[in-house]
């Protein structure tokens, strides 16, 4: 049951149909990092909501509608957003093409300004940063003690403009997400050390796969790891970052505390991989970030430690 102080999480962003090309085949699923955020988020609270916009192609809307009440999803007279992603043998992703869509109509007044409280959180999933931009002075106007997150995509950093409106917005946001590659690129150096110290942001979280993230507020600087070795052979790797995001702000809006927040965001990223799309968090419900860790244990149950003689095998 959601109280009056159960801070409110609203992802906007991008809903998508996707073409996944990988070492196990290929499927047509949905995606979008809005919606991967949104279904990681849920895992630890109801109080969650989306804000995007789908085309008339668009199947799941009850799916959505069920699962996150009050979310405001535009149907639109045109294709939804579509990704077609091939991955290699390692899983790095090829966007072999993309169709924004229906995506390119969510707009600032789309934002739901009678709903946002102070203490609720706003993440802005990947979208052009001038449009972030105008998300985040809105955001501000209204209701200036909400939390806004960001997370950006290497698309959209590879002009110098849109590489100064993202570091501007990072020093006006409460956190910024970033993986390693993409804080490199941000701060235009080839050295991870250097983008840490050199990005300033009020709060910065930099992935770094199955190491786990640095996070860094108040000029200190935090190496946490993953504790998680679940995807050795991952089924489906899109959307992990996505859900890595939704996952630590769910579990930050309950714990405040960044350690337990990233190895949950790490332990349900990695849960993720097991499957395609988002199948394997789909009815995950949790109520604390504890349960979270008695569940992965027990997925781990009867695999015991490896010994030399497996590990070389």
């Amino acid at each position: 049951m959601v109280t009056v102080a159960d801070p409110a999480l609203f992802f906007i962003g991008h809903i998508s149909i996707d073409r996944i090309r990988n070492i196990w085949g290929e499927r047509i699923q949905v995606g979008g990092a809005a919606l991967f955020a949104s279904v990681a988020a849920r895992i630890l609270t109801e109080n969650v909501h989306l804000i995007s916009a789908v085309g008339r192609d668009f199947k799941e809307l009850d799916y959505i509608y069920s699962n996150f009440p009050g979310s405001l999803i535009k149907r639109v007279n045109m294709p939804s957003t579509h990704f077609d992603i091939s991955y290699d043998e390692k899983f790095r992703a090829k966007y072999d093409e993309v169709k924004l869509g229906a995506g390119t109509t969510i707009k600032v007044n789309d934002l739901p300004s009678h709903l946002l409280r102070s203490g609720d959180i706003v993440h802005l999933s990947p979208m052009r940063p001038e449009k972030v931009e105008r998300f985040v002075t809105r955001i501000r106007e209204i209701s200036p003690k909400t939390w806004i997150s960001l997370n950006s995509s290497p698309d959209y950093m590879t002009q110098s403009g849109n590489r100064r409106t993202l570091r501007r917005l990072a020093e006006a946001v409460d956190l910024t997400v970033l993986n390693d590659q993409e804080a490199m690129a941000l701060a235009e150096t080839d050295s991870l050390v250097s983008a840490i110290h050199t990005l300033k942001a009020k709060r910065l979280a930099v992935t770094l796969g199955q190491l786990g993230a640095i996070v860094v507020e108040g000029g200190r600087v935090q190496m946490i790891p993953a504790l998680s070795g679940l995807t050795v052979k991952p089924k489906d790797t899109t959307g992990a970052g996505d859900t890595w995001c939704g996952t630590l702000l769910a579990a930050y809006s309950q714990t405040h505390d960044w350690t337990k927040s990233v190895i949950t965001a790490c332990l349900i990223s990695a849960i993720k991989c097991l499957g395609w799309g988002f199948e394997k968090l789909r009815k995950l419900r949790f109520g604390s970030t504890e349960e979270i860790v008695d569940y992965v244990l027990r997925l781990s149950e009867g695999k015991g430690q490896l010994t030399i003689k497996d590990f070389l095998a």
